[in-house]
Order: C-alpha cells, then structure tokens, then sequence
C-alpha cells in the first residue's frame, strides 16, 4: 500500500510535535520531512522518498528493529491503524474476537443448515418473492463506481429490515463518512449462484444476503487485512446485527463483504 494524504499528514503532525519539521500540513512530502526521516538510524539514504516515509511512519506507530524496513505491509498496518485509534480515541484499539458477540436473532431467520432444503421451506424457491427496495442512501457497483445502483433486489421478507439497517447507519454515519469508510460500494444481493467453490447455492441466490466493499474485504481475507474488521465499522455491524444479520467475517474471519439473513 502506498502512503496516503492522511498517514503524511499524521507524520507531519507527529514530526511538529517533536519541533523537527516547521513546514505546511499538506499531505505531501517535503525535502525537510525527508531531512527528518533520514536522522532515523534504520533509514537508508539510498532509499526512494516515500520508501523513508513509511520508515518514519513505522517508527512512530511503534515498529522496531527490521520491522522498519520501509514497506507498507500488514504489520504496518496494523501498527498504523492502532496509531490512529490512540490519536482519535485516547486508548488503545480493542482486540476483536468472535466470542466477544453477542448472538441476536429478532427476526427469527432460519438456519442454512447442511442442505438448501431449511432456506426453501423459510424463503421459498431460489429467485422467487424477490421486491425492489430504492436504499435510504446513494449505493454504487463496486466494479463500476462512477454507477448507481438505484434499487436492492432482495427478498421480501427482509426487505424492511433491510431498509431499517441502512437508514440506522446513514444516521449514524452520515454521507461523509459513508463515502470515506466505503460503506456505498455494493458488491450485490439477488444473484443464483453455487458458493464459491462449491456445489450447493449461494444464500445470494434466495436475495437474503449482501456484499460491500469487496475490493477491500475480499474472500479469503481475515481480520488482519479486511478493513471491515476495523474499529471504525463497529457500528455498521451493530446496526446489522441488531437486526439477527450474520457477519462471515464476524463469524468465521473471512468474506469480511458478506452479510446474510441467515444463521451458520
């Protein structure tokens, strides 16, 4: 991962505080800011600018030793996003564990059982009671971002749960942050497939499950590199399981995209 405006301007912030650097906060990196970087005793002067800015970064997100090697990886990551969480929040960021759930079913879904036949006896066959539901706010095909998807095809009968889902998080979220956390990138409902890698049906085929995000939640991610795992998107998953929607990543850690109106 390349750095971004916001972890520059968080090493332009950090390096004020330390009276190291006096020039704007931009998002952008400056000779002085290189200055500073290269005062670090594990960043090599032959490296590339932004290479010993992810060594500044590393430094003050608490890496040490050969984990300042200049390279954006997952150890950075996750050292970076629990920075960010103390800035923000005064504290450290709490582990994530399944077991820390609490289980949550008002809708009374059905469990997918070991076969398709518990989903049919429930919803009925694959493809069928499918309405429209226009979402509460703007939804855009992950593959095609600059387009609209102006209605959810889903079952009818968690069609109104979807609907108070949604609007919870558009009230807590806002259109900003909804944007920013890509909480609008709808990978799809309705769609009559087998799982992957497998030969019974997707609970996609029956319109009860959603994905969003995929690009930075993809299927064989676990919490370690699916941004849906971070703190920041508690609440899109409370505002989901409020509802008795199950979360595979929040489950299983994997398909951190996916949410269904279904148990395991």
């Amino acid at each position: 991962m390349p750095l971004t405006s916001e972890s520059i301007l968080l090493a332009q912030s950090a390096m004020r505080r330390a009276h190291q650097y006096n020039g704007p906060q931009d998002g952008l990196i400056h000779d002085e800011m290189i200055a500073v970087a290269v005062n670090i005793a594990a960043v090599k002067r032959s490296w590339p600018r932004e290479r010993k800015m992810v060594a500044y970064v590393q430094q003050i997100s608490g890496l040490r030793g050969d984990a300042i090697d200049g390279l954006w990886g997952d150890e950075t990551q996750r050292a970076y996003d629990a920075l960010v969480h103390r800035r923000l929040f005064g504290s450290a960021e709490p582990s994530w564990r399944p077991e820390d759930r609490s289980e949550r079913n008002p809708n009374n879904w059905p469990s997918q059982g070991s076969t398709d036949a518990a989903l049919t006896a429930y919803y009925g066959a694959p493809g069928t009671r499918l309405v429209p539901l226009t979402p509460p706010y703007p939804h855009y095909l992950a593959w095609a971002p600059d387009q609209q998807a102006r209605t959810i095809r889903c079952h009818a009968l968690v069609r109104d749960s979807l609907e108070r889902v949604l609007t919870k998080v558009l009230r807590i979220y806002g259109p900003h942050e909804i944007s920013r956390l890509r909480l609008d990138q709808f990978g799809g409902c309705y769609n009559d497939r087998p799982m992957r890698g497998g030969t019974r049906r997707s609970t996609h085929s029956w319109g009860i499950a959603l994905d969003y995000d995929p690009t930075n939640n993809q299927l064989r991610w676990g919490a370690d590199r699916a941004s849906f795992a971070h703190p920041e998107y508690t609440a899109w998953w409370d505002c989901w399981e409020e509802e008795g929607w199950l979360s595979l990543g929040r489950t299983r850690n994997f398909d951190w995209m996916h949410v269904q109106a279904t148990r395991i």
